[in-house]
């Protein structure tokens, strides 16, 4: 028996019996996700800002975990880590380009505005040289 030939549904591959399949308008979780539980990227984000405490000039300080990486990279990349120092460039071109392009244009104006300064700048300085009017 099969649905194809109309006389009714069969038991088999993709065609689970009835009693055992979801209950149509009823979810198949339905207390959901328990409160309180946290993502990856949460449980990461608290783990590297977790403090760990780290002698700095003879200091002890509390830092976090991600400062105390950071401040290991530089000082691995100053000892002569190529390794070390490749990742650390790689780091500040990424921090230097992302300000860069947050940054306004050094000239935020249109060809029109051009024109326009550039006409004030020569009636300014043709009043500043007066002998070029005359030439």
């Amino acid at each position: 028996m099969s649905r194809r030939n109309g006389k009714g549904a069969g038991i088999g591959k993709g065609n689970p019996p009835k009693d055992t399949q979801f209950v149509k308008g009823r979810s198949g979780n339905p207390d959901g996700r328990p409160k309180g539980s946290r993502n990856l990227e949460t449980i990461i984000r608290q783990a590297a800002n977790a403090p760990v405490m780290a002698t700095i000039d003879g200091r002890k300080k509390r830092i976090s975990k991600t400062t105390a990486t950071a401040i290991q990279l530089a000082t691995k990349a100053a000892g002569g880590d190529k390794h070390a120092g490749s990742q650390l460039f790689q780091y500040l071109w990424q921090f230097e380009a992302e300000a860069a392009s947050t940054k306004p244009a050094q000239f935020p104006f249109e060809e029109a505005d051009l024109k326009v300064l550039r006409a004030i700048y020569e009636r300014m300085m043709l009043c500043a040289n007066p002998m070029s009017k005359a030439a």
